[in-house]
């Protein structure tokens, strides 16, 4: 793959309007995460056997994997600062709606509207933080906006779970209502004036929802997302059976190394390239698959974290900045939905596969054979440099 790297250091990443995008992202999906931990017990509640309380906690994922590719080509049409404040109250407004939800039907219908709103925001804040990105540090920007993604996904649910322990649902409710006002509050400040698109809109036809050159990236995106996918399914229930103390520091390792790595994967993307990062991102996962596999100590499932918290920093970021930068950032909607298919694929089907896989084999070999396919798969779509290649 042949590419510009040239990086203008006196281009900033952090500028305001990158900085209210951030804090836009982060209030945003910490409001839809808030919610999510308590749908099961909530539909429990309500009479619900448990079968059906775990399809309602579901159909927010199912209806945002399913909705993707048109949010994709939507917020590449529209103004994605509109379309973003459509969804901000939206959930607002979805967030009070379940406090009057007392029946299934009803939630579950909420869980539905929250998954539209949730796959809409999702795809336009990560197309409409391009806008403020300099193209030269592409990567290191697109890391730190992910990096918002990764803060609410453990902001969030922290934040329901307390508020429901301490004052019930309703008030769980309502602070999902205000975290969306403190998104909207940050995106107000974000002053854009928008170039005047086409005249002529994009016809729908496949490569308007889909981009097929960046299919191949999804593939390796859904087994990095598998990863996520089978720990938080299996991590708890490896701790239990092997009787490891601590094993919930797997995930704070993960986030603090997240954090540390994202923005230094994002600079070598932009200065060396996606060949750089994405060999040493395959083995990492590999070697997290195999750690977690035969880990028998705190220390390993540490361990173990790390290599994954390196791996999908330089990996999955590196991924979706190159697809940006080679179809453009006009495109940016339809890259990442896109690439967001690949990820909720890999977390939606990895705990079904590892779940038979691991009745029959074992959490050992199931892990294992996570790690060796994800790096064969990896290295098969994406060949070293000397072996031709047919993508983008």
């Amino acid at each position: 793959m042949t590419q510009e790297n040239t990086v203008n250091k006196n281009e900033k990443v952090w500028n305001k309007p990158f900085i209210c995008v951030f804090l836009t992202s982060m209030f945003l999906n910490s409001a839809f995460w808030t919610i999510v931990p308590m749908v099961s017990s909530y539909c429990l509640e309500l009479g619900a056997d448990l079968k059906t309380a775990s399809f309602v906690a579901s159909l927010m994922s199912l209806a945002a994997m399913f909705l993707r590719p048109f949010a994709g080509m939507l917020s590449d049409q529209v103004n994605r600062k509109r379309l973003i404040l459509i969804t901000i109250l939206s959930n607002i407004a979805l967030a009070i709606l379940h406090i009057f939800s007392r029946s299934v039907p009803l939630l579950a219908f909420c869980r539905v509207l929250q998954g539209v709103a949730f796959s809409l925001a999702s795809v336009a804040v990560m197309a409409f933080g391009t806008v403020f990105i300099p193209v030269s540090r592409l990567g290191e920007g697109l890391g730190w906006l992910s990096l918002a993604h990764v803060i609410s996904q453990s902001l969030g649910p922290g934040i329901g779970v307390y508020l429901i322990e301490h004052y019930g649902y309703t008030i769980c409710f309502l602070g999902s209502a205000v975290l969306s006002l403190f998104a909207l509050a940050s995106l107000l400040f974000v002053s854009y004036k928008e170039e005047k698109k086409e005249s002529v809109k994009r016809k729908l036809s496949l490569d308007s929802i889909i981009l097929p050159p960046v299919l191949p990236y999804a593939a390796i995106l859904a087994f990095f997302s598998a990863c996520s996918g089978l720990d938080n399914t299996f991590i708890a229930l490896i701790g239990k059976e092997r009787a490891i103390a601590g094993f919930s520091l797997f995930f704070t390792a993960y986030s603090v190394a997240m954090f540390l790595t994202r923005p230094i994967f994002g600079k070598l993307l932009d200065r060396e390239g996606l060949d750089k990062v994405i060999y040493p991102s395959l083995v990492c996962m590999a070697l997290s698959g195999l750690l977690t596999g035969s880990v028998s100590s705190t220390i390993g499932l540490i361990l173990s974290a790390c290599f994954k918290a390196v791996g999908m920093s330089a990996g999955s970021q590196g991924i979706q900045a190159t697809c940006v930068k080679k179809m453009g950032k006009e495109r940016a909607g339809v890259v990442s939905s896109t690439c967001f298919i690949g990820q909720d694929i890999g977390n939606a089907f990895a705990p079904i596969l590892g779940s038979l896989a691991a009745d029959r084999f074992g959490y050992r070999t199931m892990y294992w054979g996570y790690g060796a396919l994800t790096l064969f798969v990896g290295c098969l779509i994406y060949p070293p440099p000397r072996v031709p290649r047919v993508i983008l």
